[in-house]
C-alpha cells in the first residue's frame, strides 16, 4: 500500500540517488523548501531516505508490522496531501518522527476497535546483536547480552530518551518535544538517569555511549 504512494508519480520524475531529475539538493533546509513548493522529485526522495529510519523507529514503539507500516503511509500521505500548508523544520527527520509517533498511537486507538488482535506495548525496544556491533572488537557476546539485559531492565521512557540522543543524534530540545517533556532540562535529567542505571548494571558505560563522547 505504501508504494503505491511513490509509484503515483511519473517515472519521469522518480530521483536517481541524491539528484532527482539532475537536480540536487544541498542540504535539507534546500530538499524541504523544494518539497512545500510541490516537487514530487523532493518528496520521492524524503520517502526514499527516510522510510527506514521511520520503520526501524516505528517498530520500537509497536513491535505490529502492519500497524507501523500503515501508520508511515499515512504520514506521507498527509505529507503529499498538506505540502502547501506544512511548517519549516530544521530536521526532516525530527519532524517525521513527531509524526509517526503520533499516528501509531491513533493507529492503535484505531486497531484496537477491530477484530484482529493487536498486542498493547507500554515499552520502548533497543536490541542488540553481536552481528551489529562486530566493529567493536572488545565487544563480546557475553557483554552483549548483558548490554541488553541492563537496557531491558530501564524504564520504557529512559529506554526511549537514550535512544533518541545517542542513536538519533537528538538535541534535548528535540527529545522534550517527542516525549512531551516540559523543557530539555528535564530531557537530560532522564538520560542522565537512564545513564547511571546502566553503569551501575553493567559497571561500565555501553559501547555507544563511550562512542558518543
Amino acid at each position: 500500500m505504501i508504494n503505491s504512494l511513490a509509484n503515483s508519480v511519473s517515472a519521469t520524475e522518480k530521483p536517481n540517488g541524491n539528484q532527482p531529475n539532475g537536480t540536487s539538493f544541498s542540504d535539507e533546509k534546500e530538499l524541504w523548501a523544494a518539497f512545500k513548493s510541490g516537487s514530487n522529485s523532493a518528496f520521492i526522495l524524503i520517502y526514499e531516505r527516510f522510510f527506514d529510519s521511520l520503520y526501524s523507529y516505528g517498530s520500537r514503539i509497536n513491535s505490529n508490522e502492519d500497524l507501523v507500516k500503515d501508520a508511515i503511509h499515512d504520514v506521507f500521505l498527509d505529507l503529499k496531501n498538506n505540502c502547501k500548508s506544512i511548517g519549516e523544520t530544521n530536521s526532516i527527520k525530527f519532524y517525521l518522527f513527531k509524526c509517526l509517533k503520533r499516528r501509531i498511537f491513533r493507529e492503535v486507538k484505531r486497531w484496537s476497535n477491530k477484530k484482529e488482535e493487536l498486542v498493547q506495548q507500554d515499552s520502548f525496544e533497543i536490541i542488540f546483536s553481536h552481528e551489529q556491533i562486530l566493529i567493536d572488537r572488545q565487544t563480546d557476546k557475553e557483554k552483549v547480552q548483558k548490554i541488553n539485559a541492563a537496557l531491558i531492565g530501564l524504564s520504557p521512557r529512559k529506554r526511549e530518551a537514550i535512544y533518541y540522543v545517542f542513536f538519533e543524534g537528538m538535541s534535548y530540545q528535540q527529545v522534550s518535544e517527542l516525549m512531551e517533556l516540559s523543557d530539555p532540562k528535564s530531557a537530560r535529567d532522564l538520560v542522565y538517569k537512564g545513564l547511571r542505571c546502566l553503569r551501575d548494571t553493567l559497571g561500565f558505560f555501553p559501547f555507544f555511549i563511550a562512542s558518543y563522547c
